[in-house]
């Protein structure tokens, strides 16, 4: 700030205010990558969800006044490592000839001391209004976590341009960190195994011999071993031959073979803690019969079927507790066919994936894939094994709780 000294008398003296001009007064905001929904001013980033909260923050008093007061913006995700883009735009209107400060430093600090969360990317940014800047944030609590990103500018002390404005308050937002629990999987998890079975379906569909592409047990071993990051403590069997040649015939012939069986999958799963019991469903045909042998085991019939007696959409809505991605591993009639379900849920909103060597990827309503899918596949693969579904959860890691007596 200048300041002048009486001539004569030097102990009197006069200190200006900061010339505005001279500062660097920005406001950062966070930059959305594509429109959720327009009506409630609902954002994504990277798949994550971005939203106004009912909180506002009053920014630094220099900045114009009808800027001052912002929304706070959130941020949910299960991401541990973060990467946010930002813009800087100028946070005070100028009506001077003279040359303005338009640059300086952004200094984003974390509203929460906490080892568990840090910010990895550079902390003093050099920006101009109109610039765009990065940060990383990366995660590493194991459980949820609720913090803000400030940030700071100062002045870079232009020759012509020296700012007086320290640690200029210019923006704030909200990030939640949800842990995901154990049945939960990321979007970037279920991108991948999708992209595997579109390439698998494709190898399905073209010409070469039976191990030109992965049957259904070696589609869904794949899809467990991609989601679980092929942890060095499960083997679920090699891959199946299905050359003439290897006389693969029955489940045995591969278990014999150590290959892949879906039952054996399953098994393995059950055994080492990622996977949930299975849950059986039967089916109610035309006359409303359940298809039963007189044993009480699921029997099998020519009669078209109405229904399954319990609903299977139903049960995997109750499985999905919090908003995310969900995996199933499923079967009909005595393992004859396997496949994978992936659950979305959103609010009170469910959407279906149905994934296999033969469709690839199918996306289902909950009625659709119900009647349309399951239990229409149930008929058309009777051949006379017993018409039943089997459905187990899969977890995303091993579940370390041990049940004691």
């Amino acid at each position: 700030m200048p300041t002048i000294y009486q001539s004569d008398n030097p102990s009197n003296s006069y200190t200006f205010p900061p010339i505005e001009i001279d500062e660097f007064l920005p406001i950062v905001e966070i930059i959305p990558e594509k429109i959720k929904d327009s009506s409630k001013n609902i954002f994504e980033i990277n798949g994550d969800e971005l939203s106004d909260t009912k909180e506002e923050a009053t920014l630094s008093e220099y900045l114009d006044s009808n800027k001052r007061t912002i929304i706070v913006q959130q941020l949910l995700t299960n991401k541990k490592k973060l990467k946010l883009s930002f813009k800087v735009r100028k946070g005070i209107s100028y009506t001077s000839v003279f040359e303005q400060d338009d640059d300086g430093y952004i200094e984003p600090k974390l509203s929460i001391e906490d080892t568990d969360i840090k910010i990895t990317s550079s902390t003093q940014l050099k920006k101009k209004y109109g610039d765009q800047f990065e940060i990383e944030i990366t995660h590493t609590a194991k459980e949820s976590k609720e913090y803000y990103i400030d940030f700071y500018a100062n002045d870079n002390e232009d020759d012509f341009n020296v700012g007086e404005y320290k640690n200029v308050y210019c923006g704030r937002m909200k990030i939640v960190y949800k842990v995901a629990n154990q049945w939960q999987f990321s979007k970037e998890k279920i991108e991948k195994i999708k992209k595997y079975a579109i390439a698998n379906n494709a190898k399905y569909n073209s010409r070469g011999d039976a191990n030109r592409y992965h049957h259904c047990t070696d589609t869904h071993k794949y899809i467990i071993y991609e989601l679980l990051d092929h942890p060095s403590d499960l083997d679920l069997g090699k891959d199946q031959n299905h050359l003439p040649s290897a006389n693969r015939v029955t489940p045995n012939d591969f278990k014999k073979a150590g290959e892949a069986t879906t039952d054996g999958v399953r098994n393995t799963l059950i055994a080492k803690t990622y996977a949930e019991s299975p849950k059986t469903f039967t089916v109610i045909d035309i006359n409303n019969n359940e298809v039963l042998l007189s044993n009480g085991q699921p029997g099998n019939t020519d009669t078209e079927l109405k229904s399954f007696k319990e609903s299977p959409v139903e049960y995997i809505k109750t499985k999905c507790p919090d908003n995310g991605y969900y995996v199933f591993i499923g079967a009909y009639n005595a393992d004859y066919h396997s496949f994978t379900i992936v659950v979305n849920k959103e609010n009170d909103n469910f959407s279906f994936i149905f994934i296999d060597q033969i469709l690839g990827v199918a996306n289902y309503t909950a009625n659709s894939l119900e009647k349309t899918k399951l239990l229409e596949d149930i008929y058309n693969f009777n051949f006379n094994f017993p018409m039943k579904l089997e459905l187990y959860q899969l977890r995303n890691k091993k579940n370390n709780i041990v049940n004691k007596p």
